[in-house]
């Protein structure tokens, strides 16, 4: 049978088994509008879940310290007018109204230890007009590495260190305006992880979080959820947290492109005559020309619902309501799974992917999106099909090409290379210089990703790269390689003894409910 699929800036039809299940994400459910999206903020702010309205949480004394997402998410890019656009000015709006002077308002990209963003990223998401206002005196990008603006708030009682940045112990109040694509986010991370320090972000983001447990992308048994939560309670006890969550719905491609992520039993004729043709069409093309034409895709998101209040109410409404958007049913495990990645991470925006993210991207996100248990079998084999070409951005990914040449080269085992490598990454001046003053992630961000991997790739029998011309990139990475795809379905049935293949179509994202 075909599967359309991505191979990076590609659309392949590969073929699989014809006993095969392919799984798709369902149809978005229907959004909030942005014509109507001001007037649902404004009544979230009002009638705000077991926290007051906002307006007796302010007077013309209050110190007000706004934090909203880095393009991290939700991703691809979204069209114009962003959504976090129109959320705070409508804030803002009501912050006025409610008698806070604008001296005492501060915004920020609560960015952690991802790149910051560039003035052109902040005016696409924020617009001409908070521009203007706020940046860049009172509106700029949270910094891990400031020394003279972190602060430690405190040890959690499993003796972990919260450290922060000084603007939210100096608030009377934190307003988190937060767009939620996937349970991952929101919640206790998104303040606790977003002003988060290196110091403050490895206790969780650490291979001993995930070796036994595989909850990374949910809360739900997550013991680096848990930690992250321990971390935002004691922020709490400081400065009160009031949260607007924006649960997001699947609809990630335009109109015109929606037949990407459909099924061809719900494809109209033309849709499926385009998707015949799509794949020999794009080879003509240069693979220059393809990444400039699947970057420049911009999204349909709409949120579900907007809610605004305390952290674990809104956050509840937000998962259930994710929940609805993204759990499909998968009556069983299977042997072998087999994805197509785009040229796509939360970590390469504005970027090409690279090989590091192509491991993180399947083993640390797609193996992990599921309710209860993985869809694959233990002892299962991954196939990866992606070109995965060894570019790295020369601004943005500066300690994952350090990482990709120095630490996977000596070794590819999580503990090993947090024993042998973090700190120093860490700790480089050099790379925290890139991060502060030239764009670039976290010289501790590459270890983060790859710590996602740990409980797959412990409980995987063989991951294998179907896209490079020769196995030197999969062993640079620990995994194996095959030519195509065929000779990697031959290992796989080497392996379990049969055709055994689940295949995954995204985006749009889902996540598993597996059945027994």
């Amino acid at each position: 049978m075909k599967y359309f699929t991505y191979f990076g800036n590609h659309l392949v039809n590969a073929k699989i088994p014809d006993n095969s299940e392919v799984y798709f994400a369902k149809p978005p459910i229907p959004g909030i509008k942005r014509g109507e999206l001001s007037v649902q903020t404004q009544n979230a702010f009002e009638n705000p879940l077991e926290m007051p309205p906002l307006r007796e949480l302010v007077d013309g004394n209050s110190k007000v310290l706004i934090l909203f997402d880095d393009n991290c998410q939700p991703f691809p890019a979204t069209k114009k007018p962003d959504l976090r656009q129109i959320m705070i000015e409508t804030l803002l709006k009501l912050l006025y109204e409610y008698g806070v002077e604008k001296k005492n308002i501060e915004l920020m990209c609560a960015v952690a230890l991802h790149r910051k963003m560039k003035e052109h990223e902040l005016r696409y998401m924020l617009g001409k007009d908070i521009m203007d206002e706020f940046y860049p005196h009172q509106l700029r990008n949270f910094d891990a590495e400031d020394a003279d603006q972190i602060v430690e708030v405190g040890k959690t009682e499993h003796d972990e260190i919260v450290e922060t940045d000084k603007a939210a112990l100096d608030a009377d109040l934190i307003i988190y305006v937060d767009m939620i694509q996937i349970p991952l986010n929101g919640g206790h991370k998104s303040v606790a992880v977003g002003l988060g320090t290196y110091n403050s972000i490895a206790p969780h983001h650490s291979p001993h979080m995930t070796s036994e447990s595989p909850h990374v992308m949910q809360p739900e048994g997550s013991h680096m959820h848990a930690c992250i939560e321990r971390m935002s309670r004691l922020i709490q006890k400081e400065t009160p947290i009031f949260v607007l969550e924006a649960a997001m719905n699947g609809a990630i491609y335009p109109f015109h492109l929606r037949y990407v992520g459909k099924p061809n039993k719900d494809c109209n004729f033309v849709e499926k005559v385009i998707k015949t043709f799509t794949p020999p069409t794009l080879s003509i093309l240069p693979e220059s020309a393809r990444y400039k034409i699947l970057k420049s895709i911009r999204t349909d998101y709409e949120p579900m619902e907007v809610n605004a209040g305390d952290i674990d109410a809104v956050h509840t409404k937000t998962l259930a309501l994710m929940k609805d958007q993204l759990a499909i049913d998968i009556p069983r495990q299977f042997s072998t799974l087999v994805f197509g990645l785009p040229d796509m991470s939360p970590y390469a925006v504005d970027a090409r992917i690279n090989p590091v993210l192509v491991v993180s991207d399947i083993l640390g996100y797609v193996f992990n999106w599921f309710y209860n248990k993985p869809i694959i079998k233990e002892n299962g084999v991954v196939i990866i099909m992606n070109p995965t070409y060894e570019i790295f951005h020369e601004e943005y990914h500066v300690a994952y090409k350090m990482f990709y040449e120095e630490v996977l080269e000596d070794t590819t085992e999580p503990f090993e290379m947090q024993q042998k490598y973090q700190e120093k990454y860490a700790k480089d001046e050099y790379l925290i210089d890139c991060y502060r003053n030239k764009y670039a992630h976290h010289g501790f961000h590459p270890f983060t990703v790859w710590y996602w991997a740990t409980y797959p790739l412990k409980y995987l029998s063989k991951v294998i790269l179907v896209g490079p011309k020769d196995p030197r990139v999969a062993q640079r990475l620990g995994v194996e390689w095959a030519k195509n795809l065929d000779d990697a379905l031959g290992m796989a049935r080497a392996i379990s003894g049969e055709d055994d293949v689940v295949a995954l179509t995204m985006p749009p994202f889902f996540y598993a409910n597996v059945g027994p």
